[in-house]
């Protein structure tokens, strides 16, 4: 995959054990905590996007620190998962997700993925806006997912 450069950052494929990479999830887990405590929540590890079926992706800051990531989980079937998307707070509200998402778009368009699919929380209004401004729409459960009071699902098709 070639690197894509839109508007505030650079995003790139990378592996997930690097240390900002870790600090990212860190991130996503606290703010995952502070919005749905209890038992629907799964924390997510560097080992576990280290599989075969993942890309992650990272959006990179001018100074090379990594400043959000989100993963792409092939499903298989022309269908894929995005998954734990998270823009670091400092950079919020600058085009790094909506950079994000345009590259991981692009990316399944050449792989031949069909339709991708996302878990969104009710609380996160800012992710849902904008999973909406790129096409999302609303669907039911996928997968081992069940319907939860904490999550809506969204999905395009490419």
């Amino acid at each position: 995959m070639e690197e894509h450069r839109l508007q505030t950052c650079l995003v790139a494929v990378e592996p997930p054990d690097q240390p900002d990479i870790q600090r990212l999830l860190d991130l996503s887990d606290a703010v995952a905590a502070r919005l749905y405590p209890g038992a629907f929540r799964q924390p997510i590890t560097a080992a576990s996007l280290a599989l075969p079926s993942v890309t992650l992706f990272v959006a990179w800051d001018v100074r090379t620190c990594a400043i959000g990531c989100a993963a792409l989980l092939d499903l298989s079937d022309g269908a894929a998962e995005l998954k734990r998307m998270i823009v670091d707070p400092e950079h919020a509200g600058k085009g790094v997700g909506r950079s994000l998402l345009r590259a991981i778009l692009q990316e399944a368009r050449e792989r031949g993925i069909s339709t991708i699919l996302l878990e969104v929380g009710i609380h996160n209004v800012a992710a849902r806006r904008l999973n909406e401004q790129v096409g999302f729409r609303d669907r039911g459960p996928f997968g081992h997912y069940r319907q939860t009071p904490i999550a809506t699902f969204m999905e395009i098709d490419l």
